[in-house]
């Protein structure tokens, strides 16, 4: 082949190669128009968009909570201003992200691994990162020394709850904590979000609506290093609204410190209205505790400690009555009309019953009793037989008459709704029908019933106001910021019990009897007429529990007191003494002059008693 032909075949091999050099330079330069037309025309908006939200970031300003009262205006829960550190690793490097977390726990003293696995579990959503709650003033500055080296570190100001008191009506109150997966499924229409700081318990949970208010926040404009460089827009949080207790602070202290190294609970209740003026839950809680987040073994350590400072005794617990119970068989009793008060029962000691003997709590019995002393000596074998006369499924009815074995519905969470048993109950229970032994033991209070502190506080009440049963409320107002009324809560009647003036009469002498001369004697002041009955409740797990329910004035009831000991002994010796020292408390407090007491030879004693030679005549 000649030189020439060689050439020609090059050539035109070039020529080819050329054309299909040609044809990729027009595709890449089309290819390039055509994404460069897609990011600067059709994709112009939403790159915009994506480009300013690495510039511009959003911080929420969460709402102060409305300010909690008690019913005279004493501020018992507010807010204080908290330092936070939030942290935005947008346009840092995993390397720039890691020194940076090292330095803040150097600071800090927090824990780097911890901090690490925070901001990578949030990789989804990687501004504002907080790392940090309650920060003290000391690290807030050095924090602000080394701004410059800490890029995307950023310190607010938040409020934080703070309950003045600690422990004080702390079961009351409740206390708060962030939202969890199903309370934000069934809040999350109602405008909550996740991270939501919210109440758990108590007030705080209950009117958590009310106190929450409303969240702001702003448009901040950051530099590449994520460091704030002006504000765009904000908008300010708006204050939640504040609530007015019935709770009154005095009383709710004075029973606390009744109560104090005990376990138990108080309910004080003005007869007239059913506003709660105390209550208390011993052992209790500091609610400051969960306004930092507690780790899950601290939390655990709190809902499993044994003497279950978390649990509201004074609503959730039940126990057996005891002799309190006394009330309703006497009322029931009178009203069938099968005693008056001139029939008289005798007390040897015990009641034999069937094959068993029921005994008296006092040995040698009380000898002859008409109803009244019977109410005030709270003779036991008066009781049996007079239940026994009355019948067990009539006595079950007057107690559901009379408000137990129903929730009262004061408005807090898991009221217990107590235990009145039947023929019928033990019937589709146990399979066994119903005994005289069941009815003996029912018309003292023992067996199967359950019942409340607030609900034996329930009780004395509507004996004091002639036959009301009232819902016992915790609220009287709720104000906004600028102290206008928003809504007032008027009393409710939950129902109205059919009890003659006669029957009424005949118990409350029996009640105002058994502190002048029977076992409540260490209630018996010179200048306050009380009345009031002792209980105790037998336990099978350990010493039985001590109950005392009173109420006073006599003519013009203010306060009706329910107290529990448990593991106390005896209502006499263990209740009663702090029912005085409260009633004490509460009446000085008014402007009367401390009152004496005179405790009588039969030995009702307490440490608050202060003896006379002129009670001598005393049984």
């Amino acid at each position: 082949m000649h030189q020439s032909e060689i050439d020609r075949q090059f050539e035109a091999r070039l020529q080819r190669s050329l054309v299909w050099f040609r044809y990729f330079v027009i595709a890449t330069l089309a290819i390039l128009f055509i994404r460069l037309f897609s990011l600067q025309i059709i994709k112009k908006g939403e790159l915009y968009k994506l480009s300013e939200a690495n510039r511009i970031q959003l911080f929420f300003d969460p709402a102060p909570r409305g300010i909690i009262y008690d019913r005279n205006g004493k501020v018992i829960v507010r807010n204080i201003g908290s330092f936070s550190v939030l942290f935005s690793p947008t346009n840092l490097t995993r390397e720039e992200t890691e020194e940076i977390l090292k330095k803040l726990g150097g600071i800090l003293n927090l824990d780097y691994h911890l901090m690490l696995a925070k901001v990578r579990s949030s990789i989804r959503q990687p501004l504002n990162i907080l790392l940090a709650e309650n920060v003290p003033r000391p690290k807030v500055f050095c924090l602000a020394e080394e701004k410059v080296n800490l890029p995307g570190v950023n310190i607010e100001v938040q409020p934080k709850r703070h309950y003045l008191h600690r422990n004080f009506a702390s079961h009351l109150l409740g206390h708060l904590g962030e939202i969890g997966p199903k309370e934000l499924r069934a809040l999350s229409r109602a405008g909550y979000k996740l991270g939501d700081i919210i109440g758990k318990s108590g007030v705080e949970k209950i009117y958590d609506n009310s106190l929450r208010g409303k969240s702001g926040g702003r448009q901040v404009e950051m530099d590449a290093r994520g460091r704030q460089l002006r504000i765009i827009s904000s908008v300010l949080p708006e204050e939640g609204d504040s609530l007015i207790l019935t709770l009154d602070e005095r009383i709710q202290k004075l029973c606390e410190d009744a109560l104090k190294g005990k376990a138990g609970a108080i309910c004080a209740i003005n007869p007239a209205n059913g506003e709660v003026l105390a209550l208390v839950s011993k052992p209790d809680f500091d609610p400051n505790l969960f306004t930092e987040r507690l780790t899950p073994s601290r939390t655990q350590e709190l809902f499993t400690d044994p003497g279950l400072p978390m649990f509201h005794r004074a609503i959730q617990s039940q126990y057996a009555p005891g002799s309190l119970f006394k009330i309703v068989t006497a009322i029931a009793a009178l009203e069938e009309k099968v005693i008056t008060l001139d029939d008289t029962l005798v007390c040897r000691g015990s009641l034999q019953i069937g094959d068993r003997e029921f005994k008296c709590w006092k040995e040698k019995g009380h000898g002859r009793l008409d109803i009244v002393q019977a109410i005030a000596k709270s003779c036991d074998v008066f009781f049996y037989q007079l239940g026994l006369k009355v019948g067990g499924d009539k006595i079950a009815k007057y107690a559901r008459m009379l408000g137990l074995a129903e929730k009262i519905g004061i408005s807090l969470p898991s009221e217990a709704r107590g235990l009145v048993p039947d023929s019928t109950w033990k019937k589709i229970n146990f399979g066994e029908q119903w005994y005289p032994g069941d009815t003996a033991n029912m018309s003292i209070g023992q067996g199967y019933l359950e019942v409340s502190p607030l609900q034996m506080a329930s009780l004395i009440s509507l004996v004091a106001n002639g036959g009301v049963i009232y819902k016992p409320f915790i609220v009287k107002k709720i104000i906004d910021g600028q102290e206008n009324v928003i809504k007032t809560f008027q009393p409710k009647v939950m129902g109205e019990v059919k009890i003659s003036s006669g029957t009424l009469s005949i118990v409350r002498r029996g009640l105002r009897e058994a502190v002048l001369s029977g076992t409540s004697q260490v209630l018996k002041f010179k200048r306050l007429s009380v009345l009031g009955k002792t209980g105790t409740a037998e336990n099978p797990h350990g010493e039985d529990h001590a109950w005392f329910i009173c109420y006073a004035p006599e003519e013009a009831p203010i306060i009706a007191l329910a107290v529990l000991v448990e593991h106390g002994g005896h209502g006499a010796s263990a209740a009663a003494p702090l029912a005085r020292r409260i009633l004490n408390g509460v009446f000085t407090l008014k402007g009367e002059k401390e009152p004496e007491i005179f405790v009588g030879k039969n030995g009702v004693n307490s440490i608050f008693s202060k003896r006379s030679s002129s009670d001598s005549s005393s049984p």
